[in-house]
């Protein structure tokens, strides 16, 4: 009978701990990266699928940054893949990632702002601009950079 009961709240255990894996940002973020190596429009939409209110009242706006992000990364070379700038986090609902995009001309950074409300994180907001290499400059004025 123990041994019953200590097989049932392991299973239960195993089972709501892979819940909470499959749910994290970085979830989130892994599959997003892996679609946009095949199709960054569909990476884009995935994205912003992880939070029905913005599926829901926003889908014009969701398209509007598909088409520009397609128009801008065909300017700039191939794609070579992604790197983690920053993340900030307030509380334990609010975060913020910062993601530099590699592509032989330039790097282009990517922001994702996550939310969770209750249990699962969601894509609250979507940005992204090619102003990293504006912003090192400045930070070179402000003060010098450590050499490495």
């Amino acid at each position: 009978m123990c041994t019953r009961i200590l097989t049932t709240i392991s299973l239960l255990l195993m089972f709501l701990l892979s819940i909470s894996a499959q749910n994290s940002t970085r979830d989130i973020t892994d599959k997003f990266f892996n679609l946009y190596n095949e199709d960054p429009g569909k990476a884009i939409e995935y994205g912003f699928s992880t939070n029905k209110w913005v599926m829901e009242k926003n889908m014009a706006a969701v398209e509007n940054v598909r088409l520009k992000l397609l128009n801008l990364i065909t300017l700039i070379g191939e794609y070579r893949g992604y790197e983690l700038i920053t993340e900030e986090i307030i509380g334990e609902s609010l975060k913020l990632q910062s993601y530099m995009m590699k592509y032989d001309r330039q790097p282009i950074r990517f922001t994702f702002i996550f939310y969770r409300p209750s249990d699962s994180w969601v894509v609250q907001n979507f940005q992204y601009d090619a102003n990293l290499t504006d912003e090192l400059e400045e930070l070179g004025r402000i003060a010098p950079l450590p050499k490495e």
